[in-house]
């Protein structure tokens, strides 16, 4: 790293111009993400369940982890016919009153295409201008990373109040509901019930959008500090022993999962544009990739590492008592809807169950991750060498093992989605249906770090191996500089560390 500004270099500018820079980088990254998102939905025909300037900010808000809340609340006139004609006009009274019907549920996901979009663009504008500049102060930085929260606290809860309306249920969950779980006592309530089941309100969870989008905020600056490459950070910040030891896989790892996420994206573009030729199903995949073409490619590379995904679309039974019992739901212990499940990890893909899949892909991903490791980690001097507790190769591996780890614990976690949708006739829970990818982890945790380990350790060997042939044709190394694995190319400074 070099000790003095390079020439030509740009002063590194006041506080407010920090400040401001870093207000704009999140305001970058919130446009790009409701382009993005507006896209997704228009592809996915959603402007016929509810209105997109509705929709988009609620979809942005669950980008950063908020939840969206679905409520509903009708009466349903007694149909008039048999038994439960007579008992509903009992409960509906003479006055032309009906049953209380409500409906309530959550939906919780994080559609990741959003959520990387938003981290990528945000990253970038807060750190690539400082490229050309000038080593900034600390209180410099201070002030920028200050300017981009200031303008989070702002934009999040505009966005989650943004986040609510009305949209109108499709067909198939409305009829799920109607002769689902309750066991056709829903049926029995005439037409009031099928008004009320045909539309919800949704409503952002502000509180819950405002907090996790600065937690987000804060994440993307603490690990681009660590990551970033080629930027003028303060020098405590860029010399620290923490930045020197996990710069090079940091770095490594957020730049394999960013090609990673942007290929999924290429991938939607010549879907987007099928989709202009009326091509109905290239629009949805289009709109499923804008949205979710993250999630499933961390649900193919965790399968990788032996969690286990489900996708299930289930019924929820009522209690049988009260109400339902009087109606005639509690004698029946199905409907007319089935449960369904698959087991994503089991499914076959181009002749091979996806886990096999995915872990062919993380072994060639983690041996050229432990390669360009290597590659990027300065050699140790003879002093480091003789004092180090572990050898350079299985050090590296080491760590990129345990931030496999904990990356693939939190996509099993970030990857998973549940929608719920209850129904609840004068207070009682009569039935409802959850759909939801489900992620379990198990072992993978363990799986990752073993398996990282053991790819890193052979891509950092595959380097020593490489530099070892091109020694002859550099000449020898100098006494105490580079052994094997970690020299220097001719013509280039030395460094005492990774990049800033």
């Amino acid at each position: 790293m070099p000790s003095s500004p390079q020439p030509g270099a740009a002063p590194p500018g006041g506080g407010w111009r920090h400040a401001l820079e870093g207000a704009l980088a999140v305001m970058a990254a919130t446009a790009v993400t409701a382009a993005t998102a507006w896209a997704a939905l228009l592809a996915l025909g959603a402007g016929s369940v509810a209105p997109l300037t509705r929709l988009v900010p609620a979809v942005m808000s669950m980008a950063v982890g908020g939840a969206v809340e679905l409520s509903s609340a009708s009466s349903a006139a007694p149909s008039g016919d048999g038994a439960a004609g007579g008992l509903l006009g009992a409960l509906g009274g003479s006055s032309g009153g009906g049953l209380s019907i409500g409906i309530g549920g959550q939906a919780r996901a994080l559609p990741l295409t959003l959520t990387f979009l938003g981290m990528a663009v945000l990253a970038t504008g807060f750190f690539r201008p400082l490229r050309r500049r000038a080593r900034p102060a600390p209180a410099l930085v201070w002030a920028r990373a200050g300017g981009a929260l200031a303008t989070a606290v702002v934009l999040l809860p505009v966005l989650a109040g943004l986040g609510h309306g009305t949209a109108r249920l499709p067909g198939g969950i409305a009829g799920r509901l109607g002769k689902g779980g309750s066991g056709g006592g829903l049926a029995r309530l005439g037409g009031g019930a099928g008004s009320a089941l045909s539309s919800v309100t949704f409503r952002s969870d502000l509180v819950a959008t405002t907090l996790l989008g600065l937690l987000w905020v804060g994440a993307v600056l603490a690990i681009g500090c660590v990551a970033a490459r080629r930027t003028a950070l303060p020098r405590p910040l860029a010399l620290s022993r923490l930045r020197l030891k996990w710069n090079p896989v940091a770095s490594v790892l957020t730049g394999v999962l960013t090609v990673l996420c942007c290929l999924v994206l290429a991938v939607a573009v010549p879907a987007g544009m099928a989709a202009l030729t009326g091509r109905e199903q290239a629009a949805k995949a289009a709109g499923v990739l804008l949205l979710a073409g993250p999630n499933l490619l961390c649900v193919l590379l965790t399968s990788g590492l032996g969690a286990s995904w489900e996708g299930a679309v289930r019924r929820e039974q009522g209690d049988g008592g009260g109400l339902l019992g009087m109606l005639g739901g509690g004698a029946r212990t199905g409907g007319t809807g089935k449960d369904r499940s698959l087991a994503l990890g089991d499914w076959s893909g181009a002749g091979a169950p996806v886990w096999l899949i995915g872990l062919a892909l993380l072994l060639v991903l983690l041996v050229l991750a432990g390669y360009l490791i290597a590659a990027r980690t300065p050699a140790r001097s003879l002093r480091e060498e003789a004092d180090a507790l572990l050898g350079r190769h299985l050090e590296l591996a080491l760590r990129t093992g345990v931030a496999v780890a904990v990356s693939g614990m939190l996509c099993c976690l970030l990857a998973q989605g549940t929608l719920r949708i209850g129904i609840s006739v004068m207070g009682s829970e009569m039935g409802g249906m959850t759909a939801g990818l489900d992620g379990a982890v198990r072992l993978s945790g363990l799986t990752g770090f073993v398996l990282a380990g053991c790819a890193s350790y052979a891509g950092s060997r595959l380097h020593a191996l490489r530099a070892a042939r091109r020694a002859p044709a550099t000449g020898p190394a100098r006494k105490g500089g580079h052994p094997a694995g970690g020299e220097r190319r001719p013509g280039r400074p030395v460094r005492s560390g990774p990049a800033s």
